[in-house]
């Protein structure tokens, strides 16, 4: 597929987000969602190869349903209220939130790395919006699905050595966590997709760099050591360790969220498993930055240093703040 086309795609795929984000009642809503589909679908063909098709199906498969079902609930709501918890499942089954985030897994790892990043977090942005417009009755019904994702998202990381398998558990992991923010004030939500968006971009721009597939692949040995630290330090702030821009965000969904204390228990366990393969992954990297000498500190730019202080500072503005 040639250029224009592309950007003519991801212009519609971008301008229906701000159509489900704008609109003002259901119909409008499932039309953004369904122009968001299509417009996406084209964009998985990176490389135009027969494992992509069969991707772009498997994904065509869940949103089409998932887009049957919001309509068929909006429908019904009008003679039945009961119904209307048809409308956030079938937004929970878009975002690939557990227990139906069998899809996920599946689509991710057939996609290359352009389009496997707008999945785990542009896509994300319509369907969370369209659950955060629905009435807070509706909202709370489905906050057990947030600590099924984040405890499913935390074990189903576990042994995974494909990057994009890793990926697609963190990201149900971090689903759990944004529909719990849905049950927050609206500007907790507007934060953690903003922090979740920036961690990921960091990450991809590594993973671009190094064409990378597995986790082996992560840590070369002509690599860099401060680059290998930067990128350590990417990877444990996508996991939530203290004191990095994923902990900031992960604590104010846990100081301003109205759900249970069960769910929330589900969600800190979710976050531990998740954070275990995280260090196991970078534990090698850490503990190698003793063999870097002074010298190479000189060689960081300002690029490197602002990325630096992107994972750290966010923790000291929210104590300033709070």
């Amino acid at each position: 597929m040639k250029t224009p086309h592309k950007l003519l795609f991801l212009f519609l795929m971008t301008a229906s987000t701000v159509m489900v984000l704008s609109s003002s009642n259901w119909l409008t809503t499932w039309m953004g969602l369904e122009i968001n589909m299509l417009g996406f679908i084209p964009l998985m063909y990176f490389k135009i190869t027969a494992n992509e098709s069969e991707t772009a199906v498997k994904y065509l498969v869940p949103q089409s349903l998932g887009s049957m079902i919001f309509i068929m609930g909006a429908l019904i709501s009008n003679h039945s209220d009961t119904m209307q918890i048809l409308m956030p499942i079938a937004m929970c089954l878009k975002l690939g939130a557990a227990p139906l985030h069998l899809w996920f897994p599946a689509v991710m790892s057939g996609l290359s790395l352009m389009p496997a990043f707008v999945l785990l977090t542009w896509q994300k942005i319509a369907p969370i919006f369209a659950i955060s417009s629905m009435n807070p009755s509706l909202t709370t019904k489905i906050l057990p699905i947030a600590g099924i994702s984040a405890l499913w998202g935390g074990i189903g990381g576990l042994n995974q050595t494909d990057i994009r398998l890793l990926l697609s558990y963190s990201s149900i992991a971090h689903t759990g966590w944004m529909l719990a923010g849905v049950a927050s004030p609206e500007p907790v939500l507007i934060l953690y997709l903003m922090m979740y968006v920036m961690i990921n971009a960091s990450l991809f721009i590594a993973l671009f760099q190094n064409s990378v597939k597995t986790h082996k692949q992560l840590f070369p040995v002509s690599q860099k050591p401060y680059e290998s630290f930067l990128l350590a330090i990417t990877i444990l702030s996508l996991g939530g360790l203290p004191p990095l821009t994923g902990f900031a965000m992960k604590l104010l969904v846990l100081m301003f969220t109205e759900a249970k204390t069960i769910i929330l228990t589900a969600l800190v366990s979710g976050a531990i498993t998740s954070l275990y393969f995280y260090l196991s992954l970078t534990f090698s990297p850490l503990l190698s930055l003793h063999k870097m000498p002074v010298s190479q500190l000189k060689l960081m730019t300002s690029t490197s240093t602002s990325f630096l202080l992107s994972q750290i500072m966010p923790l000291s503005l929210l104590f300033f703040f709070f």
